[in-house]
């Protein structure tokens, strides 16, 4: 079984808190299944580990139930949470491109026990990671796009995360490139 730290879980609660407001982590809540909403219901610790899919189940219960039009949830769900890391215990370990380069597998295993990822590059202006063994889904991949966004981005320096190979399209591995827009510039 996959797991997570609970600080991504917590993260997610603090995502749909802080989009959407009073009462939303409750509706979110009461729409998961029993065995997940048990698991929501208790103090997460954010060093334990939890499944992936009890994960996944919040985010996809959240968007379902908080924004079920919108394409770009889980994105902007990663991004927050990438934001968050790096104002908090990580920030010596992201502060620059090449130190998250340096760290990037470090990072990976603080918050996954499976997968393992790979730089393609050694230019923090041309970043391109492979993520290996992950068990896919096509919330998680975007998710992990905004994860990259908002790890990669720098004030006045935006950046944008494609994803070049996947999984779920037969790839053998999902493959993310970091591209950046002009300073001032917004992707």
């Amino acid at each position: 079984m996959a797991r997570v730290r609970g600080t991504d879980l917590r993260d997610a609660v603090a995502f749909v808190a802080d989009t959407y407001g009073p009462g939303s982590t409750d509706l979110v809540l009461g729409g998961l299944p029993q065995r997940t909403r048990a698991l929501f219901a208790r103090n997460i610790r954010q060093l334990d580990w939890y499944p992936l899919e009890a994960l996944t189940s919040y985010l996809v219960t959240a968007k379902g139930l908080l924004d079920p039009d919108g394409s770009d949830f889980y994105r902007k769900q990663g991004y927050y949470a990438a934001q968050h890391r790096k104002r908090g215990p990580l920030q010596m370990m992201v502060a620059s491109p090449e130190l998250r380069m340096l760290l990037v597998r470090t990072v990976w295993r603080l918050f996954y026990d499976v997968g393992r990822i790979e730089v393609l590059s050694q230019d923090p202006a041309n970043v391109a990671t492979r993520i290996h063994d992950f068990p896919a889904t096509p919330e998680l991949c975007e998710r992990f796009r905004g994860i990259w966004e908002g790890m990669a981005s720098e004030e006045g320096r935006p950046a944008r995360a494609e994803g070049t190979r996947c999984v779920l399209r037969g790839d053998p591995y999902c493959e993310l490139r970091v591209v950046y827009g002009p300073k001032g510039s917004s992707t």
